[in-house]
């Protein structure tokens, strides 16, 4: 099985090397470079190359990091849609791991698909951004795209909340709010691989932060979800149409809800807790995926041989 792992940061970021080393372990592995990514169109067909390489070389993609320090991103994500276009198998697909950083959109595919998640809304004016805030009352402000925390307010519907939302709309140009949800300063991480949990962990708020990220001085300690908080993750990762993903969800007055989706979720609080490497199920999975492709693949040329024959 040859594996192309797709990242920018093939040593300096820990979990391409993990992914890099759990793919070795089941068949070749390669990483590939986003930048050296190119795409040639004609003759009825598309190719896509990696440098010198042909994409129809490899097996199966993983995008661990799917933008490059050089070359153009909105570049780089029309190629990843040609790769799939060739039928090449990628995971994270592109538009999944697009739709997983974009708040707004992550909250439209979860409200669609059934999936408990908190009242949000967006807002492009100063007006219909205050308006928003008194409708929702306790909020979070958001960037619209951002991770790890960065940029996240408790905004409250009075006058220094409304200042915090003006300001980010003359900031951005534009605000994301979710509701509030009271919790007794704890969340949980599920990591979902396929249509299944692979590992979870309870994230602890540090003194004085209302943020659970781990990067923001969480602690961890691992965690044992019900059925319940499991089939919920996996439904939220399927409703975004991920491969694997971080879903993060706490229990408030309401019951579970899932506050995020993340489509290239950090594993370093779950491997710190419960010592499980996510790569491990990651690579298990993209791996089986291929191999069940293949001997598709095989069959239907099997049939077609067997009919060109008669």
């Amino acid at each position: 099985m040859r594996f192309g792992i797709v990242t920018a940061w093939p040593e300096e970021d820990w979990h391409s090397r993990r992914l890099t080393a759990a793919c070795a372990r089941r068949g070749s592995a390669a990483t590939v470079d986003p930048a050296a990514l190119a795409a040639f169109v004609g003759d009825g067909a598309v190719e896509v190359r990696l440098g010198r390489r042909k994409a129809s070389s490899f097996d199966a993609f993983l995008l661990a990091r799917g933008l490059g320090r050089g070359g153009d991103p909105d570049v780089q994500f029309e190629i990843y849609r040609a790769l799939e276009g060739t039928g090449a198998l990628v995971a994270n697909r592109i538009d999944p791991l697009l739709a997983a950083q974009d708040k707004l959109r992550t909250s439209w595919l979860l409200q669609r698909a059934g999936v408990p998640t908190p009242r949000a809304a967006a807002a492009q004016t100063a007006r219909e951004a205050i308006a928003v805030l008194m409708a929702l009352g306790d909020a979070v402000a958001k960037p619209i795209t951002g991770s790890l925390g960065d940029g996240v307010l408790r905004v409250a519907p009075d006058r220094g909340g409304r200042r915090k939302v003006l300001e980010l709309m003359e900031r951005d140009g534009a605000v994301y709010m979710q509701q509030y949800v009271p919790h007794p300063g704890r969340d949980a991480r599920l990591f979902v691989v396929g249509d299944h949990l692979a590992g979870a962990i309870e994230r602890f708020a540090a003194a004085g932060e209302w943020r659970t990220n781990v990067e923001r001085g969480a602690r961890v300690r691992p965690f044992h979800p019900d059925e319940l908080l499991a089939r919920i993750a996996v439904h939220a990762a399927s409703a975004l149409g991920l491969d694997w993903a971080g879903v993060d969800l706490l229990s408030g007055p309401s019951g579970p809800t899932v506050l995020e989706v993340n489509g290239n979720p950090n594993w370093v609080g779950i491997l710190e807790a419960t010592g499980e490497d996510m790569a491990e199920p990651i690579a298990e999975h993209v791996w089986a995926r291929a191999r069940r492709r293949a001997e598709k693949i095989g069959v239907v040329r099997e049939q077609a041989g067997a009919n060109h024959g008669s």
